[in-house]
């Protein structure tokens, strides 16, 4: 007897198998919280999934029941860049006897909608970047391409003062300049070696404004669906694990950055001084 299970999932392959290899990441999806046996082996229904072997684009599972065991497979097959098929399934020898083969094939029945019940679960969880990579990751176009900016240095991070004090003269600059503001302050800092960071502030606006020194006009290359955007809320600590979390998501998916990445400084900082407060929203272009 065959039993064969297929679900869509909105991820690449490895986050399933991410999902599958790590007993304290499949605790926070198995459809039943309050049923994990041992540190690798959960109970549903009353049968218990183990991980039997982990692979790179799914991982083996063995399902018993009593003295009777089944060796399971899961696998992913990838799609399009962010999309794939999982499929699980199993087979065993059926039974000569009649009756026999009768309970067998309701208990085959029973475990096929047990394992699309797990199998539903786990997609739906892997589908959310949220829980993969710590934060909701999305792909979006900038829209916003006409730039004033200044570039600074300084031997340490910008402090909060050093970074509003530049955003208040490209402020006072373009409003000299007649032309308006269309978003938040964006930010980027680079630590350059260890002699100190380099920084560029840059205000979307609607029309160019002529170079003056270090505050210069730049025009953005507005990439379609080229843009990963996720929105961190506290302090650099968060910000800091967000970047991280782009950058993980993009080394999975083998892409690359073809310019800076930057963040919107949502929240004034100069004003809000509980940083947990602070909403950063932070894209990276990618190919």
């Amino acid at each position: 007897m065959r039993i064969s299970n297929i679900s869509p999932a909105a991820c690449i392959p490895k986050n399933i198998s991410d999902c599958l290899k790590n007993p304290a990441i499949m605790s926070r999806w198995w459809p039943e919280p309050s049923s994990k046996k041992t540190d690798s082996s959960f109970i549903y229904r009353e049968y218990e999934y183990k991980l039997a072997e982990p692979y790179t684009d799914g991982a083996e599972i063995q399902i018993s029941k009593g003295a009777r065991k089944f060796k399971t497979k899961i696998i992913a097959i990838s799609f399009e860049k962010d999309s794939c098929a999982v499929k699980w399934e199993t087979s065993f020898r059926s039974s000569l006897n009649p009756f026999n083969r009768v309970d067998e094939y309701f208990e085959a029945v029973n475990m096929k909608n047990n394992m699309q019940n797990v199998l539903n679960s786990m997609v739906t969880f892997a589908g959310k970047t949220e829980n993969v990579y710590g934060f909701p990751i999305e792909r979006t176009t900038f829209t916003d391409t006409i730039l004033f900016a200044t570039r600074f240095f300084t031997e340490t991070y910008p402090s909060v003062e050093t970074i509003y004090g530049h955003i208040n003269e490209l402020k006072n600059r373009i409003k000299a300049a007649g032309a308006m503001e269309k978003d938040f302050p964006m930010l980027n800092v680079n630590q350059k070696d260890s002699t100190g960071y380099e920084s560029m502030i840059a205000i979307c606006v609607n029309k160019q404004i002529q170079n003056d020194k270090n505050f210069f006009f730049s025009r953005m290359v507005p990439m379609k669906d080229r843009f990963l955007k996720t929105t961190a809320t506290g302090g650099n600590l968060t910000i800091q694990k967000a970047h991280e979390a782009i950058q993980n998501y993009m080394r999975d998916r083998f892409l690359s950055q073809p310019a800076i990445p930057f963040e919107i400084l949502v929240t004034d900082r100069n004003t809000e001084t509980d940083t947990s407060k602070w909403k950063t929203i932070i894209f990276y272009p990618s190919m």
